[in-house]
């Protein structure tokens, strides 16, 4: 039998595409860092202190359930949103009604937001991966 080599490069290399957001809407909106990478739709961000931020229109698989296929799939969400956001430095932005409130932001815990990586936004970078869907599966 023939001696086969295995080759890995990485992470597949993403098109760089701006976001279809050409500047984030009303709303809270401010330069902070990822210093967590919770699982594929959840990040902690520094500002002055840390938050822990839901992305927005971003549904990933859960990391922590009993269920082993959706668990390698959150792993793998985890994992991709590591190698794109930890230790970077991003736009956060929490969204606001018209009037310029801010909406119900928080959930279990978190502020729901978007962030933004050298002008991308990674719910749409995780979506176009194939990490995530814009609705959420029932």
């Amino acid at each position: 039998m023939k001696n086969t080599r295995i080759i890995h490069n990485g992470p597949p290399k993403l098109k760089k595409k701006e976001s279809t957001m050409k500047k984030p809407p009303e709303g809270f909106t401010t330069k902070a860092k990822v210093v967590n990478v919770v699982d594929g739709d959840t990040v902690d961000v520094v500002i002055e202190r840390r938050v822990r931020v839901r992305l927005q229109d971003c549904w990933c698989p859960e990391t922590r359930t009993r269920d082993i296929v959706e668990k390698q799939k959150g792993i793998a969400a985890r994992s991709f949103l590591i190698t794109r956001a930890m230790g970077r430095d991003v736009t956060l932005h929490i969204p606001a009604d018209d009037k310029g409130e801010l909406k119900d932001v928080f959930t279990f815990g978190r502020v729901v937001g978007r962030i933004f990586v050298d002008n991308f936004d990674v719910s749409e970078m995780m979506i176009e991966a194939g990490h995530a869907t814009k609705e959420k599966k029932q």
